[in-house]
């Protein structure tokens, strides 16, 4: 008799995980799946930015999958498809996330609930979500906040002692590009407001035409912000320095290559090639 109940029992029990599994989104199986890398392949915590970048590497491209159809600002989790901003930020998530893993000895269960709650406190000003103009849209005020939070640190000025001052209007005098403000033409002021609020920001960087004595000794793991000429808007594009073979790649979530990838060439080739670009900050994940 005891031992049918625990045929029983055990059948319930493989029956009631099969179907967790069953019910766990894809992003989700993602999430679990890193954790088990991680602790498989001991990504240690020097190397730990190059294998989650890496882990991401021929995912596809694709743009605005935070922007909803009604304008209302949701928490969206996608790992299935980057652009340069959801990269770097599921990546830094993803890499606290480890952090805290090791130091609280996360269940897998808490690991699923705690990415998301991390993800929001990097994708939101101060960490709360609101309507649009919570988010960080600009790269500018993405670094500031998040370096006051103490997930990044710009180390630029070991390098170059070269100034970029930020202007923003962009957003706020082309609302007709951001369905959001379409939609919630009021947010615009508010948009307007923390553009003002950064007016005159002050970051270190690298210009391009200097870049390439500096390369040897950057290391890899690093985000790099790249600054754009577009007026009114900051960076242009995003991702991490990856080394490669001694050589300094960067490696990102391209618009052209249409997918997760390295550069062919050095940084220092790749923002050459490229007129638009001005040059890079780069930040230390904490």
């Amino acid at each position: 008799m005891f031992r049918s109940l625990l045929i029983i029992t055990l059948f319930l029990s493989a029956l009631l995980s099969s179907s967790c599994r069953a019910e766990m989104t894809e992003d989700e199986r993602i999430v679990l799946d890193i954790l088990q890398r991680s602790q498989q392949n001991n990504w240690t915590s020097a190397h730990r930015i190059d294998s989650l970048a890496d882990y991401f590497l021929e995912t596809p491209y694709v743009a605005a999958t935070l922007e909803s159809e009604d304008g209302e600002e949701n928490l969206v989790i996608n790992l299935r498809e980057l652009d340069c901003m959801t990269f770097v930020e599921n990546v830094l998530a993803l890499h606290r996330l480890l952090q805290e893993k090791e130091v609280h000895h996360y269940t897998q269960a808490r690991c699923l609930k705690r990415f998301p709650e991390i993800l929001e406190n990097i994708r939101y000003h101060d960490g709360k979500r609101g309507d649009y103009s919570s988010r960080l849209h600009y790269t500018s005020e993405w670094i500031r906040n998040n370096s006051s939070k103490a997930y990044i640190k710009e180390i630029s000025a070991l390098y170059s002692d070269s100034i970029y001052r930020v202007h923003l209007d962009f957003m706020s005098t082309h609302p007709q590009l951001y369905k959001a403000l379409t939609l919630h033409p009021d947010l615009v002021a508010k948009i307007s407001a923390i553009e003002a609020f950064m007016e005159g920001y002050q970051l270190s960087y690298i210009p391009k035409e200097d870049l390439s004595q500096y390369e040897k000794d950057i290391p890899s793991g690093r985000i790099v912000a790249i600054v754009g000429s577009t007026p009114g808007l900051d960076f242009a594009h995003l991702g991490f320095t990856y080394r490669k073979d001694g050589c300094l790649h960067l490696l990102h979530a391209s618009s052209s290559g249409k997918k997760v990838m390295l550069s062919s060439g050095s940084l220092s080739d790749y923002l050459s090639d490229i007129k638009r670009f001005k040059g890079i900050v780069l930040l230390e994940v904490l």
